[in-house]
């Protein structure tokens, strides 16, 4: 509880420091509890990098890629992953630049899900 805590202050003073959420999102993976699990991601998620430059995305989109491989393998829910991966394919603003991990880890998605 204490943990949760300090990290519920950490991202609230600093939204845009995907460190935090990365051990927010690991600290309730672990607890088990997959809505507030889920609740977590979607709040990281919701913080999208405010300069259309790669390196200040990919972070960003390393968060994307947790939540929905927590989607597919905690929670079970492949519907629900492959909706991530299609929202996250749909923020990057590709004419400026793309991630190919995102994309082979889709492609790889669907092979699985057949």
């Amino acid at each position: 509880m204490k943990r949760r805590h300090q990290l519920e202050q950490d991202v609230a003073k600093e939204p845009l420091n995907y460190d935090n959420w990365f051990d927010y999102t690991r600290l309730e993976e672990q607890a088990g509890d997959i809505d507030r699990a889920r609740d977590v991601f979607e709040r990281a998620i919701a913080n999208k990098p405010p300069i259309l430059e790669k390196r200040y995305w990919k972070r960003y989109i390393y968060l994307w890629l947790n939540y929905a491989l927590f989607e597919e393998v905690t929670a079970g829910s492949a519907e629900r992953s492959g909706r991530v991966y299609e929202l996250a394919l749909t923020l990057i603003p590709h004419e400026s630049f793309t991630f190919a991990k995102l994309w082979i880890l889709y492609a790889q998605f669907l092979i699985r899900q057949k």
